[in-house]
């Protein structure tokens, strides 16, 4: 085995932790309301992500990094989303709490 599914899963956590894309996965998973939604948000993040490298980083060729990149920004969403439904539950459980 030549070391490369150890590498592309070494590149997606990688990205996956950054703080930038990871706070604007948690903001855009309040647009989530369909499985079509999350999709584009996944897309949205990953274009934006791919922009911003790309503009900031010299040297680097646009979608160098796709599938790690478009994995991680799957996975930042999926965190978002499990944040806010985590929240919203917490919430809802808070509410239903009565004083005696």
């Amino acid at each position: 085995m030549d070391g490369t599914p150890v590498k592309f899963g070494a590149e997606v956590v990688a990205l996956t932790v950054q703080w930038l894309p990871l706070l604007v996965a948690f903001g855009l998973a309040f647009l989530i309301r369909s499985p079509l939604h999350a999709l584009l948000v996944v897309i949205n993040l990953w274009l934006f992500m791919e922009i911003a490298t790309t503009l900031l980083v010299p040297g680097y060729a646009f979608a160098a990094q796709l599938w790690p990149r478009l994995v991680a920004s799957a996975l930042q969403v999926a965190l978002g989303w499990s944040g806010l439904m985590l929240w919203r539950h917490w919430r809802i459980g808070a509410e239903r709490v009565t004083a005696n």
